[in-house]
């Protein structure tokens, strides 16, 4: 190509065409430009699809860290619900030193406890190399942002509220109390310790804090939780991938939990085809409005979406597998007898 333009030159320069020679030098120059114009753009297009194709992988590596997150949470929770039973009976008296020899896991249960430890290097990644985002990766990133600013900031206080909490009462104990050691060492449950439990008032005040701040740390990471959940559905359908189904839950598998409930002095009702709300009623009023998540088969979320307000509800069925009441987790108040509920009326 380049020798064939030099023959036209030079040819045109052995003819004494001056004129036709310059105009022929322009056109060249001109082409010349063209052409790295056309390569300029070509290396722009192609960088410009792999920043995109990246940017894809950073929102699926993202995804699939709130995931990580998620199953974190998931285990604290899980410890929380089994221990909330356990609360409920001790601080309400309704154990006997029988029922301790039975089961040690009734004095052992409130030492207990673990770190939630969330990650983020996902996220820093997208912040750092993040090109050229769509208008829904943008609206998605934003979010992102909101989760892992101040609400990851916020659940990483209280995991530090919660751990000061656990070593405070455990160093109240092994401060206080001579059998400790044994206890520790020899992992055996006396009748000396058995009668603490049972009797000791200072031992239920420390218990009763250490749930209230248990209750708390669950709000917050659940809190976490419900807006990790929502960004993880939004990105798989972004990117067209799987959705985790552990996670997002069928709501055509839920229909017994929908309908009306009535608790103190207010109603609210489940209901929704796609996704599950709930309404709260006072004197015929919504007040509420809150989105609902199945979390197992036997609790929901209920989530006050910007607010931070969330429930954590145990379902109990009838001998026929009906939905006959929701408990609220936290909820320590007795009412003749039972647990307070939220009792199904429709």
């Amino acid at each position: 190509m380049f020798r064939f333009f030099r023959q036209i030159r030079q040819k045109l320069l052995s003819d004494n065409k001056f004129g036709k020679y310059l105009l022929y030098i322009i056109v060249e120059i001109f082409i010349v430009i063209i052409g790295i114009l056309i390569a300029i753009q070509v290396d722009n297009w192609n960088e410009d699809r792999i920043g995109t194709e990246n940017t894809k992988l950073l929102f699926q590596e993202v995804s699939e860290e709130l995931v990580e997150n998620i199953k974190n949470i998931d285990g604290i929770i899980n410890l929380y619900i089994q221990k909330d039973s356990l609360y409920f009976k001790v601080l309400n008296k309704r154990v006997k030193d029988k029922d301790y020899k039975a089961s040690s896991f009734l004095f052992h249960f409130p030492l207990l406890y673990d770190r939630t430890s969330l990650v983020d290097e996902g996220f820093k990644e997208l912040l750092a190399r993040k090109h050229n985002l769509t208008e829904q990766q943008d609206s998605i990133f934003l979010e992102l942002k909101d989760l892992y600013g101040k609400r990851k900031i916020n659940t990483d206080r209280d995991d530090i509220s919660i751990n000061e909490a656990h070593l405070n009462f455990r160093n109240k104990m092994m401060n206080e109390l001579p059998w400790w050691s044994n206890y520790e060492t020899k992992d055996v449950l006396t009748d000396e310790m058995i009668q603490y439990a049972l009797t000791d008032p200072f031992y239920l005040n420390q218990l009763s804090e250490l749930e209230f701040r248990e209750y708390w740390h669950t709000m917050g990471i659940l809190w976490f939780r419900s807006k990790a959940l929502n960004l993880y559905k939004k990105i798989t359908e972004m990117l067209e991938i799987e959705k985790d189904t552990t996670l997002v839950k069928d709501i055509a598998d839920f229909e017994y939990i929908k309908g009306v409930y009535e608790y103190k002095w207010y109603k609210f009702n489940i209901r929704g085809e796609n996704e599950l709300k709930a309404n709260l009623f006072i004197n015929d009023s919504t007040v509420l409005e809150w989105g609902v998540y199945p979390y197992s088969n036997s609790h929901l979320i209920f989530y006050g979406q910007e607010k931070g307000d969330n429930w954590l509800c145990k379902i109990e069925f009838g001998k026929n597998g009906e939905v006959l009441r929701l408990i609220r987790f936290g909820d320590m108040i007795e009412v003749d007898g039972n647990r307070r509920m939220m009792k199904k009326i429709e």
